[in-house]
């Protein structure tokens, strides 16, 4: 026998993306939970939406710029980023409609540049 053991720290990070927010799972919004908002951007060359938190901290310092600031909202399972202008972008820029069904892509948490990055390469379907 070749049993492969289910490990429940070895979930996969999925974010779902609706025509007005994008809901990330359990897995990644423990990682950014001390975050009140996120920078966010695209990587059109690798087909990447990226969310950098924001601490309350540096938000308070005034060094961000408020027009590229969202704040984050959600509950114990999941962390939200409420912005249809963006969506819109991301249907835009990568032909992707999110009217009709919000779709799911995975995504990580890069712990080296400190970002969540969720790939449009990859959906869940």
């Amino acid at each position: 026998m070749n049993i492969s053991w289910f490990n429940r720290d070895k979930k996969s990070g999925v974010a779902t993306i609706y025509p007005t927010n994008i809901t990330i799972n359990k897995v990644i919004s423990d990682t950014i939970s001390d975050a009140y908002g996120v920078l966010l951007g695209i990587d059109e060359k690798e087909k990447l939406v990226v969310l950098k938190p924001v601490s309350i901290n540096k938000y308070d310092e005034g060094t961000i710029d408020k027009n590229m600031f969202f704040k984050l909202s959600g509950g114990k399972t999941y962390s939200r980023v409420s912005s249809t202008d963006f969506v819109n972008e991301i249907s835009s820029v990568f032909a992707l409609d999110f009217s009709v069904s919000p779709k799911k892509f995975t995504c990580i948490w890069d712990k080296e540049e400190k970002v969540v990055i969720i790939n449009l390469s990859k959906e869940i379907r």
